[in-house]
């Protein structure tokens, strides 16, 4: 297994992950609004924000301007609710892994990825969970 994410290499972690929560999205990861979110204007994606004020935009309307940022307790969350838990997180440093290494244990077998950040390798590995149990819809 090689410690290369699915996302740009000349971007900051920040940037990175900006592109892994797109494709959690793309995955079907739903997002309900709240105030404390973290996001950033999906046309610009920089700078990333918290939600504070949805200034009487509806949830449809946030999400069409606005790309979540899932915490890593809200992607444990996501995964706990696909019945999944996380069974290793960890700094591995090997000849041919250096990174953070994540495990997702699910009813469809074993999810593993790498990256430079815990939250990128856990949104790597929910983003694998989310496609290949593609069947379920959860919010």
């Amino acid at each position: 297994m090689s410690c290369e994410a699915a996302v740009q290499k000349s971007a900051t972690p920040s940037d990175k992950f900006i592109y892994v929560a797109q494709d959690l999205e793309t995955a079907g990861l739903f997002w309900h609004p709240e105030v404390g979110d973290e996001v950033t204007d999906r046309n610009l994606k920089n700078p990333v924000s918290i939600l504070v004020d949805p200034q009487g935009l509806s949830p449809e309307e946030l999400r069409s301007n606005f790309i979540w940022l899932p915490t890593v307790e809200q992607m444990i969350h996501q995964c706990e609710a696909r019945q999944a838990v996380l069974f290793h997180a960890g700094f591995e440093m090997t000849g041919k892994i250096c990174g953070y290494k994540t495990v997702i244990q699910a009813p469809v077998g074993h999810i593993e990825s790498c990256a430079e950040s815990f939250r990128i390798s856990l949104g790597l590995a929910l983003r694998g969970l989310l496609m290949n149990d593609a069947t379920n819809t959860f919010n």
